[in-house]
Formats: structure tokens, C-alpha cells, sequence
């Protein structure tokens, strides 16, 4: 709604860094920008207000050997009620934290110093416009080899039903149980973000960043792949995803 803004903060160490995000940020309407460079700060204003989206360098203090601050703040928000499914953007001149970043900390995407200014202002547009889910998490459970295993359904991905066994696609990876059928699983997760997207494929629509209808497929989020859109299904599963 227009005239309501948002709070976008930033945490980053570099001079450098902070100037060029905050000034290409600067051209979106109805936001705030604060600016953090210590963890300690962030922490402060996350406390004082209510953030809408994070940009956080995972490393906040170059003169410590190691330094991994910026994933230390991501973890601490993640513990607070309100901030768990809030969106984190990281920035950072690490080769490849997408394992952690993406699987642990659930960050929508990472940006890889020197990034692309235009790429982050279309990111964090793309972030503004969802709302973070309310609901109460749910575990399934299922037995695989006489041992008991646990899943927490808003890590699911999406899942894949096999002839004898079901993929569960997590962002801690790749989960196999018993077969059931898809029209079981479904009830089990009893959430309406599971959508079956063809005869073998149940996707969470959390993890939906676009649809080609056209040529039916998903993109998802977090560089998780693509998945197709069965012919019989897409009719039900556009109308699922507008609707439900």
C-alpha cells in the first residue's frame, strides 16, 4: 500500500560498499534505509523497529582473521519470532557460502562481490512484494530402516513421488521415505502451500519464485532448479496458486 514504507537495513564493514548499495536503493519508493556496520548495531536497530528485508555482509570485520560476524547476526535474527522468515540478502567476497546461507539460514539469495547494482534493486523488489508466513511450523515424521526421522515442512522444497519411495527436496537436502500417494502426502502436510504441479510433483509455494505457464514450468527460489508442470495439471495448479 502506498504510503506505508518499509525498513531495508544494511549491514556492511566497507565505506565503499555501504555507499554504493544504499545509493542504488535509494531509487526504490516507500522504503527506509538504516545502515549498520557492526552486528551490534544491526542488532539495535532490528530491535528498535520492525525490518523488512536484510542486506548483511557476512564478513564484518576484516581485522579479525576468519571473521564470520555477518553470519552470526543472520543466525541470532533467526532466533527471534518475529524476524524468522523475514528476508536476508547476503553480500560477500567468500567463494561459494550458498550451503550455508541457503540451507541453514534460509537466505533468499547471495551477492558475490563486485555484484551487479541492477540485479540487487530487481532482488530486492522481488522480496518487497511477499508477506512472511504466519503459520506454525509442523513436523512430519517417518521410519526408514527400523530409525525414526523428522522433517520440518516449511524446509520442504518440493516433493517427488517415486514407485516405491518419496523425495523429499529440503533445503538440508534430499530426504527418502515410504511411498504414499500424493493425494496422502498432501493431507499429511496440512497446509495449503503444497500444490501438486504434476502426477509425480508436490511443490511448496513458498519456494515458487515464477511461473511459465506458457511453457509449463517453475522457476523456484534460491537457484533450487526448475520443475516441470504436468499437461493434465496445470489448469488446477494455476488456480490453486492464485487462489488458495
Amino acid at each position: 500500500m502506498k504510503g506505508i514504507k518499509k525498513n531495508i537495513l544494511v549491514v556492511e564493514d566497507s565505506e565503499y560498499y555501504m555507499n554504493l548499495i544504499c545509493n542504488t536503493l535509494s531509487k526504490i519508493p516507500d522504503i527506509n534505509i538504516y545502515k549498520a556496520t557492526c552486528s551490534a548495531e544491526a542488532y539495535k536497530y532490528a530491535m528498535e523497529m520492525s525490518i523488512s528485508v536484510f542486506i548483511v555482509d557476512l564478513i564484518l570485520n576484516t581485522n579479525v582473521l576468519g571473521d564470520v560476524s555477518g553470519i552470526k547476526f543472520i543466525e541470532r535474527m533467526r532466533t527471534i519470532e518475529k524476524y524468522k522468515f523475514v528476508p536476508v540478502i547476503i553480500t560477500t567476497s567468500l567463494e561459494d557460502p550458498k550451503l550455508h546461507s541457503y540451507s541453514y539460514l534460509h537466505c533468499y539469495r547471495y551477492f558475490e562481490k563486485t555484484f551487479d547494482t541492477n540485479e540487487l534493486v530487481e532482488t530486492v523488489l522481488e522480496v518487497l512484494k511477499y508477506e512472511s508466513p504466519k503459520e506454525k511450523t509442523k513436523i512430519i515424521y517417518y521410519k526408514r530402516e527400523g530409525l525414526l526421522f523428522s522433517i520440518n515442512t516449511n524446509d520442504i522444497i518440493y516433493i517427488e513421488n517415486c514407485n516405491r519411495f518419496i523425495k523429499y527436496h529440503c533445503v538440508d537436502g534430499l530426504h527418502t521415505a515410504p511411498y504414499q500417494s500424493c493425494k496422502k502426502i498432501i493431507q499429511e502436510m496440512e497446509s495449503t502451500d503444497f500444490i501438486q504441479c504434476s502426477k509425480n510433483t508436490i511443490v511448496n509455494r513458498k519456494y515458487v519464485l515464477c511461473v511459465d505457464s506458457i511453457n509449463r514450468y517453475i522457476t523456484l527460489m534460491n537457484e533450487y532448479g526448475t520443475l516441470d508442470i504436468g499437461p493434465r495439471m496445470k489448469k488446477e495448479f494455476m488456480n490453486r496458486l492464485k487462489n488458495d
